[in-house]
């Protein structure tokens, strides 16, 4: 077998810039080659964490990398991640899902840094499966978290028949999440993705609460419902601007009088966040995606332009999803 040669990244470099070096020399800026090191030796080290979370046994080389990084220790039978690093994990419901989020992340870079257009639907079923399983435990936290900070939120989720509307169900497990924690409840989930559907069949089939989602194929900027559901769930990432700002006066009207919208959007507009690293990249993947830009502050406005009352943000942890809140009048 031929050995394949792994040039230095200051190779690929100079290939593209034969003068790197003299201009590096000229300047007191770091040098661009020493920098796009870096950059790509984070992306392996992180290739390398979400490979290893799922408590395989590591080669030496890989055990290696995560070491360097800080992220993994060598015991008597080999390498493996931090104590804390494993605890944090087992207990987050979304563990088996990581490796999945990570490498998708990774084939987004790639299509990026190759100049192809981003592929929306470019998961396989499994990973997409995978990440609408995390999406249904997160909303779980969501409404734990809004029952503890908001008035009226517990007694909402524990109000028998609740009816449910579900935007860009994805696998359905949103909607399955609300329809297991509150006794009687129904939902409707939509999705423009047929395959969507299709997978959030089997999921709800697979929790038995087929009976209990309606599903469909329709756009939220399209919906005509009146009056018809206690609690609705609209995430910015699946909807793009146009489609965003139609939906929230359809779902409004959607709403029964001091029906609860709960509204999500990755880019959260917190002072201290503005003009970082991760806020900049952020807008760039919801630019590319296709999402609506909104930020947790513009979000509000929209509400409130849009008609809803008693608009607010709920403070969530850090790099989680900020989430809006409003009702619909009375």
């Amino acid at each position: 077998m031929s050995r394949v040669e792994v040039p230095p990244i200051s190779a690929v470099v100079r290939a593209w810039c034969p003068d790197w070096h003299t201009h590096a020399m000229a300047t007191s800026e770091p040098r661009l080659a020493a920098r796009v090191d870096a950059l790509m030796t984070d992306a392996w080290v992180l290739a390398a964490f979400a490979s290893a979370v799922n408590g395989e046994p590591l080669s030496e080389e890989h055990g290696a990398v995560l070491g360097a990084a800080g992220l993994a220790e060598r015991v008597s039978e080999g390498w493996r991640l931090r104590p804390d690093h494993r605890a944090e994990l087992a207990g987050r419901p979304d563990a088996d899902a990581f490796p999945g989020r990570i490498g998708r992340i990774l084939r987004q870079a790639a299509d990026a840094a190759e100049g192809v257009p981003a592929r929306p639907d470019g998961d396989d079923d499994a990973v997409f499966t995978a990440e609408g399983r995390n999406s249904g435990a997160q909303f779980g936290e969501y409404l734990d978290l809004l029952a503890a900070r908001l008035p009226g939120v517990g007694g909402l989720l524990r109000s028998e028949g609740l009816r449910f509307l579900d935007v860009g169900t994805g696998i359905g497990a949103i909607a399955a999440e609300v329809a297991a924690r509150v006794p009687g409840a129904r939902a409707v989930g939509i999705d423009v993705q047929p395959r969507a559907l299709r997978l959030a069949a089997a999921h709800l089939a697979e929790r038995r609460l087929d009976d209990r989602v309606e599903l469909r194929l329709e756009d939220v900027a399209a919906l005509t419902d009146a009056g018809a559901y206690d609690l609705a769930w609209l995430p910015l990432s699946v909807i793009g601007t146009a489609a965003a700002a139609e939906a929230l006066p359809r779902i409004r009207g959607a709403l029964r009088p001091g029906g609860l919208l709960i509204s999500a959007t990755a880019l959260r507009g917190a002072p201290e966040e503005r003009g970082t690293r991760r806020e900049a990249v952020l807008r760039w993947r919801v630019d590319r995606m296709g999402s609506t830009p909104w930020d947790a502050g513009e979000l509000a406005a929209r509400l409130v332009m849009a008609g809803y009352v008693d608009v607010q943000e709920v403070r969530t942890p850090p790099h989680a999803m900020a989430l809006v809140v409003a009702r619909a009048p009375h």
